[in-house]
C-alpha cells in the first residue's frame, strides 16, 4: 500500500509540475498580451494626438479658405471700380474728342457756305 501511496503521491507531483509549466506559460503569454496592449494603446495616443493636428490644420485651412473667399470678393469689387472709373474717363475723353470734331466740322461747313 506504501508503494500506490507513493506512486500516486509521484503521479499528483508529476501533474502539479505541468500544472505550473503551464501556468508559467500562461503567465508569460499574459505579460505579452501586457506589452501589446501597452504598445496598442501607445499607438492608439499617438493616432489621436495626429488626428487632433490633422483637425487643427482642417480648421486653420478653413479659415484661410474663407478669408480668402471675403478678400476675393473685395478685390473684384475694387477691381470693378477701378474699371468703371477707367472707362468714365475714357467715355469723357473720347466724347470731348468728339464734340471738338464736331464743332470743327460744323465750322468748316459754315465757313465752306459763307
Amino acid at each position: 500500500m506504501d508503494n500506490q501511496i507513493i506512486g500516486m503521491l509521484t503521479e499528483i507531483q508529476g501533474q502539479m509540475k505541468e500544472f505550473q509549466s503551464e501556468l508559467t506559460g500562461v503567465k508569460s503569454e499574459m505579460k505579452e498580451f501586457r506589452n501589446e496592449l501597452y504598445e496598442t494603446s501607445t499607438d492608439v495616443k499617438d493616432i489621436k494626438e495626429k488626428v487632433n493636428q490633422v483637425e487643427v490644420n482642417v480648421n486653420q485651412i478653413d479659415a484661410t479658405v474663407k478669408q480668402i473667399e471675403a478678400t476675393q470678393t473685395e478685390d473684384v469689387i475694387a477691381m470693378l471700380k477701378v474699371t468703371n472709373k477707367n472707362s468714365e474717363t475714357d467715355f469723357h475723353y473720347l466724347n470731348t474728342r468728339i464734340t471738338n470734331i464736331d464743332k470743327r466740322v460744323f465750322n468748316l461747313e459754315n465757313q465752306a457756305e459763307g
